[in-house]
């Protein structure tokens, strides 16, 4: 399943640093998950989640724990409502699992859905901010060939939520997959180009990038020189021979160019790994081991 159709069809939630000690293995995947001032954020979205621990036939609402002793510190939670918000946020908190930022999606290119589709999202965020939530990684719903008229709608509206997000003291930030990037990109840049940057940021999306311009990784590093300023949050997923590789390490794209890249912004952009699997990715490690291994590698990196 697609991240696209994964959103589209969630349904509604039930409610060390180092030193020369040496310790033993159990004690040490507990010393290292826990907080840090100096340790790199790192959250794990739930498409990510979800992809990763189905492959070992485990549900990732039971495996938060497991997320934690792996060293992630946030869960970045898909959420259609106020409700889905907290019943997210208070499982998380549980868990010991911060979310600073949760995906969302909706329509705000037809004029009958696109007020209904800010009232929902103001509505989750604002029950996602009381557990700490400060990006809402929006992604707008898909249509091949949107119009013109269309594309100006929701560039009003997107700019309008923004706008009132804000006023909570929090931010939106754009995902995208491959339709936004189709037709030289025209609504990937309309939407960035006719919004402002305080009330509309960019969330950069390493693979869909990458994949949606023909397997350029030049495309990448090019949308991240455009759009420096308005990088907030970063999506991280590799690829080796472009399928996505089993977990995140070196691949088609350089990853350590993109941790250079990053760096170089004002303020490095909150973290999500979302690497998952497809048709052709191995498999060979368990979701732990994926897991682990990814955030080693990404605190690498970006160290």
């Amino acid at each position: 399943m697609n991240r696209r159709s994964f959103l589209n069809n969630t349904v509604s939630l039930v409610a060390l640093a180092g030193g020369a000690t040496v310790l033993p293995k159990s004690l040490w995947a507990q010393e290292s998950a826990k907080p840090n001032a100096d340790r790199l954020h790192i959250a794990v979205n739930q498409y990510t989640a979800n992809n990763i621990f189905s492959r070992d036939e485990k549900k990732f609402w039971d495996e938060l724990a497991a997320l934690k002793s792996c060293g992630v510190d946030g869960f970045e939670a898909t959420v259609g409502s106020a409700a889905e918000a907290e019943n997210a946020g208070k499982r998380l908190k549980d868990a010991g699992l911060g979310m600073r930022s949760i995906y969302v999606g909706g329509n705000l290119h037809e004029k009958e859905q696109a007020d209904k589709t800010i009232e929902r999202l103001l509505a989750a965020a604002e029950k996602a901010k009381d557990f700490g939530t400060k990006f809402i990684i929006y992604n707008p719903d898909a249509k091949k060939g949107k119009t013109d008229d269309e594309l100006i709608l929701q560039s009003k509206k997107a700019d309008e939520l923004g706008a009132k997000l804000r006023v909570l003291g929090m931010n939106l930030s754009f995902h995208y997959h491959t339709s936004e990037l189709e037709f030289g990109g025209r609504e990937f840049h309309h939407l960035l180009c006719n919004t402002d940057p305080a009330n509309f940021s960019l969330c950069i999306e390493q693979h869909w990038s990458y994949r949606a311009c023909g397997n350029s990784q030049e495309a990448l590093f090019d949308h991240i020189k455009l759009y420096s300023e308005r990088i907030t949050t970063a999506h991280l997923r590799q690829s080796i021979g472009n399928v996505w590789s089993e977990w995140y390490g070196d691949g088609d794209i350089d990853s350590n160019r993109l941790a250079a890249e990053l760096k170089k912004l004002p303020k490095l952009p909150h973290i999500v790994l979302e690497q998952a699997a497809e048709t052709g990715t191995p498999k060979t490690m368990t979701a732990a081991e994926v897991f682990k291994k990814s955030i080693a590698y990404i605190r690498e990196i970006f160290a």
